[in-house]
């Protein structure tokens, strides 16, 4: 018996708060269980413990779960024998003219030179005939055993569940490491596929913002031995990107500095971003809410480590909010922008 499953499972029917992940390729489970329901909120990331931040983390900050406050377990997983639910799914929202429409928008300001890249998003919604946390969460973590995979629950807050292949920063010692994710086509066997012109420019954008901002010496950041590494394939799930890793030894690590200069990264915002974020604020017609936010543990003395909230669903009563984007670029083409977003709520749906 897994000591973890059983507690986040009773956290869960005690409606108190819990959150259980774990990262790519590793083995060890760890899971936050809060005795209360008290909403605890940081803007200074200055504290230990598991933070969830939505998009606009610079105007309503996290949500930390204080490891002083918790209690912190960690298990090993074993290959426990997950259970099938037999789940019917059916579609109860989606947008596929609106969203072709916000993607011909963002093409057109990208036209008048409004910025280079925009990341478009949008929601669909599915009715669920049961929802089974436990299994579902196992069959999130065996299925996409190289992402961040999560759960999340605050009864003043909600459900979240989510497999994100991007790391947002991992902090050790004066150790620094973050990537540049970008890119989407799916995974048919082959590890090295072709890519298009427009994937390679689009992730070659975000190379070079990522790498800009860094080494503005007016973000406040000094680094030493920083290295990009070559660009090549990843799998998250169904889906190939394209990545590269981008680390380094920084001088000055002040966490709040670091997130400030890459949330949102090109991956899920934009680029010049002020203007990417701005476009997004005012034309996607909905609320992104933790969905390409940032999570995961803040440790002052050991590894801190924090992951873009990507490939995710936030569970409302019995509906499941799948959340999807994707980059646009002057070379993008709307439908096919809209079928790329219809392959990436396929990581969901497939454990629903």
């Amino acid at each position: 018996m897994s000591i973890i499953f059983d507690k986040i499972s009773d956290q869960f029917s005690k409606n108190l708060p819990f959150v259980c992940s774990r990262k790519p390729n590793e083995e060890k489970l760890v899971a936050y269980t809060c005795k209360d329901s008290t909403l605890h909120y940081d803007s200074s990331l200055e504290s230990e413990g598991f933070v969830f931040a939505p998009f606009e983390f610079d105007i309503n900050g996290s949500i930390i779960f204080l490891k002083r406050d918790c209690e912190v377990l960690e298990e090993e997983i074993d290959e426990h024998v997950i259970k099938k639910i037999e789940n019917s799914l059916s579609v109860v929202y989606s947008d596929k003219n609106s969203h072709i429409d916000l993607v011909n928008k963002g093409i057109k300001a990208i036209e008048n030179n409004h910025f280079k890249k925009v990341v478009l998003s949008r929601k669909e919604i599915v009715e669920l005939s049961k929802l089974d946390l436990v299994s579902t969460f196992k069959r999130l973590l065996f299925q996409y055993k190289n992402a961040m995979v999560y759960v999340w629950f605050h009864p003043k807050v909600g459900l979240w569940m989510g497999a994100t292949p991007e790391r947002l920063i991992t902090l050790e010692e004066k150790k620094f490491a973050t990537m540049a994710l970008a890119g989407t086509q799916k995974f048919q066997g082959n590890l090295d596929p072709i890519w298009g012109e427009k994937e390679k420019k689009e992730h070659q954008y975000v190379v070079d913002y990522i790498v800009s901002q860094i080494q503005n010496k007016e973000n406040g950041i000094v680094l030493e031995d920083f290295k990009v590494s070559e660009t090549y394939t990843a799998r998250a799930g169904s889906l190939l990107h394209l990545k590269a890793d981008i680390t380094g030894r920084i001088q000055n690590s002040n966490l709040k500095s670091l997130v400030k200069t890459l949330h949102p990264t090109p991956a899920v915002c934009g680029l010049p971003k002020k203007a990417a974020k701005q476009f997004i604020l005012e034309n996607e017609n909905y609320s992104r809410n933790y969905y390409t936010g940032f999570l995961g543990e803040i440790n002052t003395t050991t590894k801190t480590e924090l992951f873009v909230n990507l490939r995710c669903v936030e569970f409302v009563n019995q509906h499941a909010h799948i959340y999807v984007g994707g980059g646009v670029t002057l070379k993008s083409d709307s439908l096919k922008e809209w079928k790329e977003t219809l392959a990436k709520t396929q990581t969901i749906k497939s454990i629903l």
